[in-house]
């Protein structure tokens, strides 16, 4: 049985969610750094640290169109604040506080705070994830 890295989510309540839907439809698979993403959630998402969901890679082309249709299913962001559609995603709308932060990062040698990407409102200005 050959493996293969089916995708990296950013914690465990994600993975844990896309593992059991995987497992509804009848694919086998297990985590992979889920302790290790909990110890150290600032390098989620760097390097490709984060939770991996690992599958068979016979598995591979029927997990993918599972993943395609329930990214389909929620691909439209809403704001929860005001309602609006006009939504972004990127470093959102405090670009300077994280800008000094990576600067700080670099000058120190050490990773500050988990920046990362996120969803946020053109209109209001409010960040949320989805």
């Amino acid at each position: 049985m050959n493996t293969t890295r089916l995708t990296t989510c950013n914690n465990a309540i994600e993975a844990n969610l896309l593992k059991g839907m995987l497992e509804n439809n009848g694919i086998a698979c297990f985590l992979a750094n889920e302790n290790f993403s909990h110890l150290m959630p600032h390098f989620n998402g760097m390097m490709g640290a984060g939770v991996q969901v690992i599958i068979d890679e016979a598995d591979l082309e029927q997990a993918k169109a599972l993943l395609l249709a329930q990214s389909e299913a929620v691909n439209e962001l809403v704001c929860p604040n005001c309602g609006s559609v006009n939504v972004g995603y990127g470093l959102g709308t405090n670009k300077i506080k994280k800008f000094f932060t990576i600067l700080l990062s670099l000058a120190t040698g050490m990773p500050f705070g988990n920046l990362k990407n996120t969803n946020y409102c053109r209109d209001c200005k409010t960040e949320f994830t989805k």
